[in-house]
């Protein structure tokens, strides 16, 4: 009896199983809605930006173990993607058939042929402009959350406008797995120990990181008032009178002209020398030409 060996390699790819993440089941197709629906799935918010964007973060991450987070997170948009894609298809099919239909939505129903394309629902096509990929992973987990945030808020408008069980169903659970992903790349970067605004390696100039500069004042047309909270006010902050305001020399209509007492005219002062120009040079511009000078010698 003879034994033969047989050595399988093991390759690296994606493997697709023609089951649906979750199962969709629509009673009565929309098209209307069925447009809509291209919003998530090759829109700014959508599942393919999705995808994409935590797949490339992944292989740019240093991180075994967020890398494997990016990973997974980003397989299981692309399956999402095709839960997306497959309602969409069931809503848009009249498109295939029915003139009325057709005659509402031609982008589908002729240069699509009543399925689904790459683009969001005003028919933009799908670019990855949309991607947020900066390299840096503690920033790259920021821009993730908001962007499922952004996803669970277009998941729950669509729920408002469809009264089919079967779609509000299937759209219920991709929302509610947008606050999951949320709360692992919260988790994610919260246990990277990193303080809340220690990004990149550049500390901020000290004085200034605190300052808040009041570049919206006066009262508004409905009352909107000249406010202070948590976000200007506090043992830490320093209100700043707006910079662009500290810069006006006269209110007449607006303008930048000096006052009167300045001598002069159209942003001149009394020797004819532009006020800009007159003003005292920011420390960082002396330092930088100190600098040159002694390059040059």
């Amino acid at each position: 009896m003879h034994r033969t060996v047989v050595t399988i390699t093991t390759l690296t790819m994606y493997h697709h199983i023609k089951q649906l993440m979750y199962s969709v089941h629509v009673g009565t197709p929309d098209p209307r809605f069925g447009n809509m629906l291209l919003e998530q799935f090759g829109g700014a918010n959508g599942e393919l930006a999705a995808a994409m964007q935590y797949s490339v973060q992944g292989l740019n991450c240093d991180d075994p173990e967020r890398k494997d987070l990016l990973m997974d997170i980003g397989t299981e948009e692309l399956s999402h993607l095709e839960v997306v894609g497959t309602l969409a298809r069931m809503h848009l099919k009249p498109l295939k058939s029915d003139r009325d239909a057709a005659h509402a939505d031609p982008l589908i129903a002729i240069a699509g042929g009543g399925g689904v394309a790459l683009h969001n629902s005003m028919g933009n096509a799908w670019t990855a402009d949309y991607l947020k990929i900066t390299g840096e992973l503690d920033v790259d987990l920021r821009s993730n959350i908001a962007a499922e945030a952004r996803a669970k808020i277009v998941y729950e408008r669509l729920i408002g406008f469809t009264d089919d069980p079967g779609t509000i169903d299937t759209l219920q659970f991709l929302m509610s797995r947008e606050i999951t992903h949320m709360k692992a790349f919260t988790a994610a970067l919260e246990s990277m120990g990193k303080p809340a605004f220690s990004i990149g390696y550049i500390p901020p100039t000290p004085k200034l990181v605190n300052q808040y500069f009041n570049d919206s004042t006066g009262v508004g047309d409905r009352g909107e008032p000249d406010a202070r909270g948590p976000w200007n006010d506090g043992s830490e902050w320093e209100m700043v009178t707006a910079p662009a305001l500290q810069e006006l020399t006269s209110y007449k209509a607006g303008t930048r002209s000096p006052t009167e007492d300045s001598g002069g005219s159209n942003g001149h002062s009394s020797d004819g020398k532009p006020l800009r120009a007159i003003r005292e040079k920011p420390q960082a511009v002396e330092t930088a030409k100190l600098a040159r000078k002694k390059t040059k010698k």
